[in-house]
């Protein structure tokens, strides 16, 4: 039997706020041995990021360990002060962070800041910089050390930091949503890299994250955290297949899963939020959000009941527990199928100048401009979702951004109901703003912070709507009411709502004036997966209620195979496949879309990073083509290919083929 390197027993932490000594983690235990990942899940505000902190001891200035201990290899780190604690830091704990941009000192170089994590002689810490760079899979690693963070990728920030913290013998990594801000193909490789290193150098680790499909291909064990408690700890495969607490059971309720659909499935979002610290009830913490709550769990607290020897939940009727059912027993209405063409791209082109500096001004080699977007045709129809996928860097906010107006395409025209559009939204009529109208990723940015909600919706309704202060008042309620907000949050400012309140907000704000086409560019991405689910649900209503049509931009899969009508696939700049979501992704035919859908898989096929240029002639995608077929690739745009009922694929390969390599998994889905 593996003897546990890592012990954490009873171990509580609070925050110093406002005079007050704010419970965040409660009485967790758990065991661990070296190479295990343990999984931690749960909402925001559940203590992920808290429980971490508080094991590599590194909480802020307000938060202290209150009750318990945390063992590494038997040593009491709550007992290491001084030189000691720093040592530790140094050679055994460490940290992948969410932002490795924020991370990284940006007035250094990538090299100057891992030979100062390694210490020792500079030449041998050097050589041993070149190597950890190397291993992680780093092309050209002496010129990465001579950069500054901003001149790598995502991907690139995040494996630098990966090779930061596996140097030398590390017993205790804590990865804390190491893949949060990449795409799904550069996720993919992070994550094999990171089971890969783990593997080889055997620290404890721990994944905190809310992606549950991430945590379920690298997780051995996992644990849910709820309000500071762990709620139930098994192994991940159990945990998914059989879970004996109702909130596990709701946070996979709330996944788009392959198969469901809007308009046949719709997600079941918890209700309610997570109570905040020092509004905890005297039972089960979960009681305010759960269907079999009853007297005894608003006053009795449940223990963590052992079910077997590695499976534990805390509740009191574990046993009452259905098994998933992937039929839910209601439906919303199907949409349905107008074809009106509502907006038109024809041969749509940006090109971003690179601004030179005074150095490059000598420089025998020009840097060239950015295609961002290369010959984009498509066309958005009314009462449908059109989903645009793709990698970062794909083109998919470029192209968002010049059909909204805010940045003016270089070439092509747009054209709303027949009638072409200005390029800046500042040259576009008032009723051409009303029918077109965008929600952003994060609402933090996109709200005023110091208008109220009744102010921010009345806006639109006066601008756009033509109404009178008094009528715009009057429909506030009714613009709450339809995103699900109480009417009452009319007088409260951003601040004091939760991030998935001010998405419904800025969605509602959106559809004020009542627009023909909402463009929403990854507006779940930071979301929850209970919100997400929540505003997934509440997207596909309002469609059905007012036969809006969606732009939708999202790198995540499963979440555009669940809302989308229709999708579409860009690959640096360019359209390489589209049509009915159904035809695109089952199966993927374009070996680019394959990767992508592969990239969720534990086995499916990589494609490694992107190259920092495209191929001048040929294929875009050659270059990283698992399948390409030669000469042709290199030298020769590929052409349009018909797969039949609107689908269209952009390939040399022969579709014949392309449907004969394709893996049996992907096809499963």
């Amino acid at each position: 039997m593996t003897i546990s390197t890592l012990e954490v027993q009873q171990l509580s932490v609070v925050y110093h706020t406002n005079g007050r000594m704010l419970p965040v983690v409660r009485d967790v235990n758990f065991t661990a041995a070296a190479g295990e990942v343990i999984g931690i899940v749960g909402e925001s505000g559940s203590g992920k990021s808290t429980l971490g902190l508080a094991l590599l001891r590194t909480l802020p200035a307000n938060g202290q360990v209150s009750s318990g201990r945390v063992l590494l290899d038997g040593i009491d780190l709550s007992q290491m002060e001084g030189s000691a604690l720093r040592a530790l830091w140094k050679h055994s704990l460490r940290l992948v962070p969410q932002n490795p941009l924020a991370a990284l000192n940006p007035t250094l170089h990538i090299g100057a800041q891992l030979i100062e994590a390694i210490g020792g002689n500079r030449r041998e810490a050097e050589q041993q910089a070149i190597s950890l760079l190397t291993r992680v899979q780093i092309n050209d690693p002496k010129r990465v050390m001579r950069s500054y963070p901003h001149e790598l990728s995502g991907g690139m920030q995040q494996r630098v930091m990966i090779a930061m913290a596996l140097h030398g013998t590390p017993r205790l990594l804590v990865l804390d949503e190491p893949t949060t801000s990449l795409d799904v193909t550069t996720e993919a490789a992070v994550v094999d890299l990171l089971a890969e290193l783990i593997r080889e150098r055997q620290p404890v680790s721990l994944f905190i994250s809310h992606n549950l499909g991430l945590v379920a291909r690298i997780a051995t064990r996992t644990a849910v955290l709820y309000a500071g408690e762990v709620v139930e700890i098994a192994p991940t495969a159990a945990l998914f297949s059989q879970p004996r607490h109702p909130y596990t059971q709701a946070l996979l309720r709330s996944l788009p899963r392959p198969g469901l659909r809007y308009d046949q499935h719709p997600l079941q979002p918890i209700e309610g939020s997570i109570p905040q610290p020092g509004e905890l009830t005297t039972g089960c913490v979960f009681a305010p959000r759960c269907p079999l709550a009853d007297t005894r769990c608003w006053q009795e607290r449940p223990p963590l009941i052992a079910l077997t020897d590695d499976h534990a939940t805390r509740c009191h009727y574990w046993s009452h527990m259905t098994a998933e059912s992937d039929n839910p027993s209601f439906t919303i209405p199907s949409p349905s199928t107008g074809n009106e063409p509502l907006l038109t791209t024809v041969n749509l082109t940006k090109t971003m100048i690179q601004h030179r500096t005074l150095t490059d001004l000598f420089r025998i080699n020009k840097t060239p401009n950015v295609v961002a977007l290369a010959g984009v045709d498509l066309t958005i129809h009314r009462n449908r979702t059109l989903g645009i996928v793709g990698e970062s860097g794909s083109g998919k906010t470029t192209l968002a951004r010049c059909i909204i107006g805010l940045t003016p395409p270089s070439g092509g025209s747009i054209e709303l109901l027949d009638i072409p559009l200005a390029p800046l939204i500042q040259q576009r009529t008032r009723e051409q703003l009303r029918r077109l109208q965008m929600v952003l990723q994060n609402p933090q940015e996109a709200l005023n912070p110091a208008l109220t909600i009744g102010e921010t919706l009345s806006r639109p309704l006066i601008r756009l709507g033509g109404m009178d202060l008094q009528t715009a008042h009057r429909r506030v309620p009714d613009l709450l009411r339809l995103v699900k907000l109480p009417p009452e949050y009319a007088t409260r400012r951003p601040a004091q709502l939760s991030g998935g309140e001010k998405q419904r907000v800025a969605i509602a704000r959106a559809l004020a004036a009542t627009p023909d086409i909402l463009v929403l560019d990854e507006a779940v991405s930071a979301l929850d997966v209970s919100v997400q689910a929540a505003v997934l649900n509440l997207l596909a209503e309002v469609k059905t209620q007012t036969g809006i049509a969606y732009l939708f931009i999202t790198h995540d899969l499963a979440v555009v195979s669940y809302l989308a009508d229709d999708v579409v696939v860009m690959y640096r700049g360019h359209i390489i496949e589209h049509g009915p979501i159904h035809a695109v992704l089952a199966p993927p035919l374009h070996p680019y879309t394959e990767a992508l859908l592969a990239a969720t898989e534990p086995h499916g096929i990589r494609i490694g990073e992107a190259e920092t240029t495209i191929p001048e002639h040929g294929c875009p995608f050659q270059p990283r083509c698992p399948r390409a077929i030669g000469e042709i690739c290199v030298s020769t745009p590929p052409p349009w290919r018909d797969a039949g009922n609107g689908h269209r694929i952009r390939c040399h390969i022969p579709l014949e083929t392309l449907r004969a390599t394709q893996q049996p998994e992907l096809i499963e889905r």
